[in-house]
This record gives C-alpha cells, structure tokens and sequence, in this order.
C-alpha cells in the first residue's frame, strides 16, 4: 500500500498535473481539515483529471446515460463508468 500523500502535496500534485480541477479541490476542501475520505476521493480524481483521454472517456459515458431514454444503455454507462473508476481506486492502493 502507498502512503497517501498529505493534503498539501496532493493540492501539489493537482495544480501540476490537472490545474483545471484546482478550483474544485480548493473548493470541496473549503477550509475544513481534510479527512482521509476526502484524501482518498481527490486522489482518484487526481487520477483521472490527470489523463485527459480517461476524464474524456468519463464525461462522454456521463453524458450518453444522461441523454438517453433507453435504460440499458443508461445503465451500460454508468456500469463502464464505475468499473473505470474502480479500476483507478484500486491502482492506488
């Protein structure tokens, strides 16, 4: 197991590799004491935002689910979507 890396260096991190997300970190954060939820949940987002090509792959599935009338496809998407993620949760371990 990896040791998480603390608070700042996570901010660090973000604002190298995907400074587009900074604004939502700074914001989630909103002067309160990061837990080690919060931590683990902007890793994974450091993770994808970090790979243009897999936050796009995330947004286009977000996005077909939303416009669809057809439940499995719906569905199928979103299933995509959790197993990318998970996959991702599951790296950083």
């Amino acid at each position: 197991m990896t040791t998480p890396p603390t608070p700042d260096q996570l901010r660090a991190a973000i604002a190298a590799d995907c400074p587009h997300r900074l604004p939502d970190y700074d914001r989630h954060l909103a002067g309160r004491q990061p837990t080690p939820a919060f931590i683990r949940l902007w890793r994974i987002e450091h993770a994808i935002s970090s790979r243009p090509d897999l936050e796009a792959r995330l947004d286009e599935l977000d996005r077909q689910a939303q416009n669809t009338n057809d439940y499995a496809e719906a569905k199928s998407c979103l299933e995509q979507t959790s197993r990318i993620r998970h996959q991702i949760a599951e790296g950083l371990t």
